[in-house]
């Protein structure tokens, strides 16, 4: 997500936060909030130093400083949903950062209760990525996962695998919002995991008869999992299985909105 510099100077008062709808930010919290989105600031007796001044930079300096140099990069993209997410407001919230960024052709948009930006000139350095997995997958989705911010999204047909389950678990416990789409068999009752710890819908049937037999994770509707491999201890530990993980905007939408379909039949 690439930004002019007049726009970035327009969103530093709304990520500087005021009481209403955001929380005013503590310099120490500005340096959390960055750091989560990649950088290695250190907050001692202030905010990191002005090069140009030798002295602490301002909480509106350094806000727009580090918003200049993530601009280009999915992070920037990833830090204005979470800050959109958080905040009291995210209806008005989302409103008011709308009218910044719509103008350089991007949108805040919500889906089932989470905000997402879609739009504009998608960095190509690469944005879409596209990964084939047939060994370790429990360790590729697991390192996936934990790249989450905002939400997962799992439609699952059968899920046995604890490991994964408490990865959810952990990322839940973390304000991660996490939805399961699970198909209602007696595998997933006898030999599945306690789904009611979190989010979760069981599907009978498919709108034809068959079966539920989607396997896809969609994380922070950037990232898409999909492919032949079960979240099972039989698809890790006996089958040959595969998966894919891209990286891809565009199809990570496509994918949420057949999530959205799936829970929500005509």
């Amino acid at each position: 997500m690439k930004l002019t510099e007049y726009a970035i100077q327009q969103l530093v008062p709304f990520i500087l936060g005021t009481e209403d709808p955001l929380p005013i930010l503590s310099g120490r919290e500005l340096v959390n909030l960055f750091n989560t989105f990649g950088f290695r600031d250190v907050y001692r007796e202030g905010l990191p130093i002005n090069q140009k001044t030798n002295q602490h930079m301002s909480r509106k300096q350094y806000i727009e400083n580090r918003l200049l140099q993530l601009s280009g990069r999915i992070e920037l993209r990833l830090l204005l949903e979470s800050v959109i997410n958080k905040a009291h407001d995210s209806v008005a919230f989302s409103k008011e950062i709308n009218s910044i960024i719509e103008v350089e052709g991007y949108n805040a948009f919500e889906m089932n209760g989470v905000y997402s930006i879609q739009g504009g000139v998608i960095d190509r350095r690469p944005s879409v990525q596209n990964e084939a997995h047939f060994i370790h997958i429990q360790n590729q989705i697991l390192t996936a996962l934990d790249k989450a911010r905002v939400s997962i999204r799992l439609a699952m047909a059968w899920f046995t695998n604890v490991i994964l389950f408490n990865k959810l678990i952990e990322k839940q416990n973390q304000g991660i919002d996490v939805q399961l789409l699970i198909y209602d068999d007696y595998i997933n009752v006898n030999y599945g995991v306690d789904f009611s710890q979190l989010n979760c819908k069981h599907i009978k049937h498919a709108e034809h008869g068959g079966l539920m037999h989607d396997k896809f994770c969609v994380i922070d509707n950037q990232i898409v999992i999909t492919g032949s491999y079960n979240w099972t201890n039989n698809a890790e530990y006996r089958n040959n299985e595969n998966i894919t993980i891209e990286k891809d905007p565009e199809q990570a939408t496509r994918y949420s909105e057949e999530f959205r379909r799936l829970s929500n039949p005509l």
